[in-house]
This record gives C-alpha cells, sequence and structure tokens, in this order.
C-alpha cells in the first residue's frame, strides 16, 4: 500500500499526510469554460454565416488600439479602408472604430480579461486546459478558491499589460500568459516545500513532481509548439511569469538554497516582492495610459 500512496502523493502539495483540501471549483469552472466558449466558437464556424465567431474574437481578443483613445494625430490620419458602408479613403479612427465595435470604443479595457477566454484551435486551447488543471487544481485544493483567483487574474493583468507595451499593433489571445503565472507560482511553492521539509524522502518527491509537472511538461509544450510554427506572445508569457514569481515569494518567501530561518529575512522578502509587485503595476499601467498607439501601415 506504501507504493500507491507515495506515486500519487507526487501529483499533491500535501507535505502532511490528510492535510485539509478545498475543491478546485475556480480552475473546474474556467476549463469548463474555456471549453465552452472554443467548442461555441468551432459550431458557429462551420455554418455558412459564422458571423457569432468573428464577433467573439474582435470583440474579446486583445488589441492595444480598441483599449485606449490615440492621439488626434494618430486617429485623424488618412488610411485606406474598405467598410461595411463605403469603400473609398477615410480615417485611421473610421478603420478602428470598425475593427474594434463601437460600443465603448476607444475604451475597451475588458480585453484584458477576454483575452484570457479565447484561443486560437483546439490544439491551443488543449494545452492550456491541461496545464491549467495539472498546476491549478493542487494549488487550490490547498490554498483555496479566493487566493487563486486574485492570484491567476493578476497575472491575466499583467500579462495583458506587458503585451501591449511590447506588441502595440498586434492582436492576442488565450491563457498562456496567465498559466506561465501558475506554473512560476507553482514552482515557488515548491521549492520552499524543498526547503522547508525535513524528511529526505519527501523531498525527493517535491524534485521528481518539479520535474514531471513543470520542466518535463514545459519542454514538451516548447517542442510542440516549435513544430507547428505558431507565433508566440512571448511578452504576454513573461509578464505573467514574472507576476507569478514575485507573487510566490510575497506569499511563501525566498527559497534560498542555504537552510535560512530567520523570520525577519523572510519577512523582508516578502515585503520587496510585493513592493515589485505594486512598482510593476504602476509601471505597465502608466505606460498604457500615457505611450500613444502606434499609426496605421
Amino acid at each position: 500500500m506504501e507504493e500507491p500512496l507515495s506515486l500519487r502523493r507526487i501529483f499533491t502539495l500535501d507535505n502532511e499526510p490528510n492535510e485539509k483540501h478545498y475543491y478546485p471549483i475556480f480552475i473546474i469552472f474556467m476549463s469548463v469554460l474555456h471549453i465552452s466558449i472554443h467548442l461555441l466558437i468551432y459550431i458557429n464556424s462551420l455554418s455558412k454565416e459564422p458571423s457569432l465567431s468573428r464577433s467573439l474574437y474582435d470583440i474579446g481578443m486583445r488589441y492595444l488600439p480598441c483599449m485606449r483613445p490615440a492621439s488626434d494625430d494618430i486617429r485623424l490620419r488618412q488610411a485606406g479602408c474598405k467598410l461595411s458602408n463605403q469603400n473609398k479613403t477615410c480615417y485611421y479612427d473610421d478603420v478602428l472604430r470598425e475593427t474594434c465595435f463601437s460600443f465603448m470604443y476607444p475604451h475597451q479595457l475588458w480585453r484584458m480579461i477576454t483575452s484570457n477566454l479565447l484561443h486560437g484551435d483546439w490544439a491551443h486551447l488543449s494545452s492550456n486546459v491541461f496545464t491549467q488543471l495539472l498546476w491549478g487544481i493542487p494549488l487550490e485544493r490547498k490554498y483555496g478558491s479566493i487566493r487563486i483567483i486574485i492570484i491567476y487574474w493578476l497575472c491575466t493583468l499583467s500579462a495583458s499589460l506587458t503585451s501591449t507595451m511590447f506588441r502595440t499593433n498586434a492582436f492576442g489571445i488565450g491563457a498562456s500568459g496567465s498559466l506561465d503565472g501558475i506554473r512560476l507560482f507553482f514552482s515557488m511553492e515548491r521549492l520552499m516545500a524543498i526547503k522547508t521539509n525535513t524528511d529526505e524522502r519527501r523531498r525527493l518527491f517535491i524534485i521528481i513532481q518539479l520535474l514531471i509537472v513543470v520542466v518535463v511538461l514545459k519542454r514538451i509544450t516548447i517542442f510542440t509548439i516549435s513544430s507547428r510554427q505558431v507565433r508566440i506572445g512571448h511578452a504576454a508569457h513573461f509578464g505573467g511569469g514574472l507576476m507569478g514569481f514575485l507573487l510566490g515569494i510575497g506569499m511563501f518567501g525566498c527559497p534560498w538554497p542555504w537552510n535560512n530561518e530567520h523570520c525577519i529575512s523572510q519577512r523582508t522578502c516578502r515585503r520587496v516582492a510585493i513592493v515589485f509587485v505594486s512598482l510593476y503595476f504602476l509601471m505597465t499601467v502608466t505606460i498604457f495610459f500615457v505611450r500613444d498607439i502606434p499609426p496605421p501601415k
């Protein structure tokens, strides 16, 4: 009976047997929501008039010109366009209004969140949902839904803000940035478990767990994406991953390689991480609202 129990514990975050567990309601809900939205888009795309699919992508994808006003110099530039009701030279603002929908244009800030819910194809969706369940369920079972909801959406916002800093005129969809944050948060939690756990056998389990569900899985994902030659939003991945890393330090402390048990040192480490989180959001939000959108190509 000991070996099956040990193998099962590799895929949990329990430091001790029979720890209290929460129901992973949020992660399962998000996974079902991702699948349902993409299934709806797929079914509609098979119809003769896939207007719903196009509308969901158009109104939900991350696109900076739809999310903040442009200066008059950019907005009133002439651009060749073919709108639904005319075929002549028009202003760049007309092109954006047609692309973004007129509702709340150009203040469609919900795109920072809704871009997380959209995926390019079934391979994109299945990869994200699988890793979301693999990393998210153990975290939510151990730390509860409220903490994971906060971490998940902070990583989503960080991924979106970072993406709009570096990819100012590109469309963005997918939950990969958020999941890179969950992956780094998961890794920080496991590294601190290695540091604080005195049982050498349990430490070995945690190292194997990190190798299997983080390192090996990430290498497989990178290889799969490279073979499919898919364009990756590296900025979103960086922003989400950085936020997950900082939140992990803010919650668990610094996993120093030496056995440092000084409470003051760990408390300082947590506070510094939270300060960096605040400064990063302040910087990215400021750049988002201050910097002008790019001119039409």
